[in-house]
C-alpha cells in the first residue's frame, strides 16, 4: 500500500469519480473540482503516475488498480475509525470530522486488526460500506 497523503487522497477520489462515469478525467475538470490551479493539477498528476496510482491515456487520465486498492484502503481506515470513535461516545459526525484528521496516518496493520477487534463490520455509523 502507498504511504498516501490526504491531498493524494482526494486527487484519486475526484479522478475515479469520472473512471466510474466511464471517462478518463481531464486536468481542467479536476482543477475546477478541486478548485486548484491546472498547473498544480498538472504536477500532482505526473506524481501520482509515478506511484503507478494514475495512468495518463489518449482519453483521459485513469486510476490503476493499485490506485483502486489505496482508495479502498484508505475508506476502510476512515470508516473503521469512525466506528471507534462512535463507540466510545462520539457522535457520528463528529467521529466523521475527527478521523479525516488522522485515518490516513494509522498504519494497514493497525486498521486491520481494529477492523477485526470490531466484529468485521460491514458499514460505517452513516451506513456506507466498508471495502474489504
Amino acid at each position: 500500500m502507498a504511504n498516501l497523503s490526504r491531498r493524494e487522497f482526494s486527487y484519486l477520489l475526484t479522478i475515479k469519480k469520472y473512471n466510474d462515469a466511464g471517462e478518463g478525467a481531464r486536468i481542467n475538470r479536476i482543477a475546477k473540482d478541486l478548485k486548484i490551479a491546472p498547473s498544480s493539477v498538472f504536477e500532482e498528476i505526473s506524481h501520482l503516475e509515478e506511484k503507478g496510482l494514475v495512468k495518463k491515456k489518449d482519453d483521459g487520465i485513469w486510476v490503476t488498480d493499485d490506485g483502486i486498492k489505496n482508495i479502498n484502503y484508505l475508506i476502510k481506515a476512515h470508516r473503521v475509525i469512525e466506528i471507534l470513535l462512535v463507540n466510545i461516545g462520539i457522535d457520528k459526525q463528529t467521529a466523521c470530522e475527527y478521523s479525516k484528521q488522522f485515518d490516513y496516518l494509522v498504519p494497514q496493520e493497525i486498521i486491520d486488526k481494529l477492523y477485526n477487534y470490531l466484529g468485521k463490520p460491514s458499514s460505517c455509523p452513516h451506513g456506507l460500506e466498508i471495502p474489504v
